[in-house]
């Protein structure tokens, strides 16, 4: 018996470190007290677990194309609030408003992503957060008459 919980305890104690790192906190990641805008054309949509991530290709002051990733949360996420894997065109003209990454690389973790068309597709923590203060104001409003 000894041995079977001394195999046991060594196996779990050697697999901690490899599960601590499985999933990566963005709040290490991205500058969640800065906002930055990038526009460009819509490349590609990976709408895949634990992040979903978004790829366009941004023209930078010298001229030259440089592909960003745009994190998001998960497919689970985004698939309840609507999002599906041919939501935009090949090549659709976008701006991303998101949080950069520490690193300083072409990464942003999205804010909103505003269309030409002018409608908006808005990270859905950011969504939930607006819809919750905008309960609570109704709820202000309507004990106040």
């Amino acid at each position: 018996m000894n041995r079977r919980l001394s195999v046991t305890f060594a196996f779990l104690i050697g697999t901690l470190p490899a599960i601590s790192f499985a999933h990566h906190n963005f709040r290490s990641v991205y500058n969640f007290n800065e906002t930055t805008v990038i526009e460009g054309a819509f490349v590609r949509l990976d709408l895949v677990n634990p992040h979903a991530r978004i790829f366009i290709d941004v023209v930078n002051d010298a001229g030259e194309t440089e592909q960003w990733v745009v994190e998001a949360p998960g497919k689970l996420a985004l698939a309840r609030r609507g999002w599906t894997d041919d939501m935009f065109a090949d090549g659709e003209p976008i701006a991303v408003t998101g949080n950069p990454a520490y690193s300083g690389g072409n990464a942003i973790w999205i804010v909103k992503i505003a269309r030409e068309s002018g409608s908006e597709v808005i990270d859905p923590l950011i969504e939930d957060e607006l819809a919750i203060e905008a309960e609570r104001r109704a709820r202000r409003e309507a004990r106040s008459e």
